[in-house]
């Protein structure tokens, strides 16, 4: 199996492995953040996986990951809008969450379209979740909790996306344009670096889901 192969399978295998290790909120008294949480990895995982064969069988996949960063950008920010208390940002991710809506209805309709990789709806999200994942990172070392944070499983997740995204958007959102223009240093970069921080991310992931084995309560 060539090197790039055993790469992508070896990402999307990290991948199942988060989802799986993710349900284990579900037999424990974990919060309702993060059963919420493992959903959406598991639904995000069996996107993946559909996009996957797809590629495998050579047809276009783009339209696949247009649904996928639907799912992702919106479910998170409302994961986040749990988790933070600072009134003013929460009320920032109510707009955020219309405007975004609104903003996938014009890119699918009049911009970018369904076919083609929506790199406006993965700027924009991608931004807005490092944004907040940073405002959980701040509400932790700003909090009087005794606790140690790396116990705090949002704590890994939130250094999960701000890994992933950063690498992420400034890739992702110029693909459309590379893939055209610079293909083979699209293709390189999304199997040795995009891929190496989805890896990444996923690592981070489970570490969340394995930091601590109880809670107090689930909320």
């Amino acid at each position: 199996m060539p090197v790039i192969q055993w790469i992508s399978w070896l990402a999307l295998s990290i991948f199942g492995a988060a989802a799986i290790i993710s349900l284990r909120s579900f037999r424990n008294n974990f919060p309702a953040d993060l059963k919420w949480l493992s959903l959406l990895w598991v639904g995000l995982f069996i996107i993946d996986v559909g996009g996957s064969i797809l590629k495998v069988r050579h047809i276009n996949n783009l339209w696949v990951y247009n649904i996928f960063g639907w799912l992702f950008y919106l479910p998170l920010a409302a994961l986040y809008y749990k988790k933070i208390d600072h009134s003013f940002i929460r009320k920032c991710i109510k707009v955020f969450a219309i405007l975004f809506m609104i903003m996938i209805v014009a890119d699918t309709l009049f911009i970018e379209g369904f076919w083609l990789l929506q790199s406006l709806v993965i700027v924009i999200g991608g931004i807005a979740i490092i944004i907040l994942a940073a405002a959980y990172l701040r509400q932790l070392y700003l909090s009087e909790s005794n606790e140690n944070i790396t116990r705090d499983p949002w704590f890994w997740f939130s250094i999960a996306f701000i890994v992933y995204f950063g690498a992420s958007v400034p890739y992702l959102g110029m693909l459309n344009y590379m893939w055209e223009h610079y293909t083979d240093f699209a293709a390189i970069y999304y199997f040795y670096i995009y891929i190496t921080f989805t890896m990444v991310m996923h690592c981070l992931i489970i570490t969340g889901f394995l930091c601590r084995t109880n809670f107090q309560k689930s909320s």
